[in-house]
């Protein structure tokens, strides 16, 4: 019988590793199939049918997805603080046996590869398991697609680049991926719970916490940001060197500073550049609809458009932005 505590424990990363090396064109196939559904689903297949019904398959997709997250952010945080802030302790030699001394420091744990901390027993079966989840992650796409919703540029760009970067970066044993995969995991266990919640129809009820979970994943790119440069610095400057990819660390960084600035675009468009009202229809903007009714005029429409922000406002959650796209063509109109 299969024991997923045994898989944990015996989990060797260094095949997976150089399989990976060997097929990176596998992220790159998959990128081309997600952006034809992107591009060409909505227009070629769902033009012509109604939206289907996937509000039972959507809640339960977040709360497996909140629940993945929750449990790899248990296995992975404890050692991050452990290379980071620990100046000294031990972790099991997973290849040769008995335990291994490891210091803990800033540079240590971003700098520093360590088999034993990043590729082999339950920590690094959750490695590989934030890097291949960045594949079926994309089903989120999925549920937008198929139930004729919005897919804005943010969710895409996102979900593609995202995938890619962890491909890249566990193929070539990146030694900050541990802090990018517990700083995902702690992220996406809120945001997944809270998307669980909404989906299943009691938005209201969380809808204060919205902007708190943009500014969770804000502050992700602000430390991923500083990781990269800590990274470059190392391997052009100090002279101490730094156990990365060049390439990879510039590239992560420049992705880091345009998640930054779309998400922040995104926060201060639903927070603080908007002007929430008091809106006459706000059981319309609980079921993302914007009323069409004759009686109802523009004034009302725009109520519900400026009651949406508070309702959620991340890439995950573009029914809100489906909702402030129509703010915008009403605006066109009139």
């Amino acid at each position: 019988m299969f024991s997923f505590a045994e898989f944990l424990d015996g989990y060797r990363g260094e095949a997976v590793c150089t399989w990976m090396r060997a097929n990176l064109e596998i992220p790159s196939v998959v990128s081309v199939l997600y952006i034809v559904m992107v591009l060409y689903v909505p227009n070629m297949y769902m033009n012509s049918r109604p939206a289907y019904n996937l509000r039972t398959l959507n809640c339960l997709w977040n709360l497996l997805l909140a629940v993945f997250s929750m449990t790899g952010a248990y296995y992975c945080i404890p050692q991050v603080v452990r290379s980071l802030f620990v100046p000294e302790f031990t972790v099991r030699n997973y290849q040769q046996g008995g335990e291994v001394t490891l210091h803990g420091s800033i540079y240590n744990g971003i700098c520093g590869w360590n088999d034993n901390l990043f590729c082999d027993g339950p920590v690094g079966a959750f490695v590989l398991l934030f890097i291949v989840s960045k594949i079926p992650e994309m089903i989120d796409t999925a549920f937008l697609v198929f139930q004729k919703k919005k897919v804005i540029f943010l969710h895409w760009y996102h979900h593609v680049t995202v995938m890619l970067y962890c491909w890249h970066s566990y193929a070539l044993r990146i030694s900050g991926g541990l802090i990018f995969a517990s700083m995902n995991y702690s992220v996406h266990s809120i945001m997944y719970f809270y998307f669980f919640i909404c989906a299943c129809g009691y938005r209201k009820y969380v809808r204060p916490i919205a902007p708190f979970v943009t500014f969770l994943q804000i502050a992700q790119m602000v430390v991923g940001m500083v990781v990269e440069v800590v990274t470059l610095y190392h391997m052009y400057f100090s002279g101490k060197g730094c156990q990365s990819n060049a390439t990879n660390a510039r590239v992560g960084f420049m992705m880091y500073v345009s998640y930054f600035g779309l998400f922040s675009k995104l926060f201060y468009d639903n927070y603080i550049g908007g002007h929430a009202a008091p809106s006459v229809a706000v059981t319309a903007a609980e079921h993302n609809v914007v009323p069409r009714h004759p009686r109802v005029g523009v004034s009302a429409r725009m109520a519900v458009v400026a009651a949406a922000p508070g309702m959620a406002s991340t890439i995950y959650d573009p029914e809100c932005k489906q909702i402030v796209t129509e703010m915008h063509t009403i605006k066109r109109r009139h």
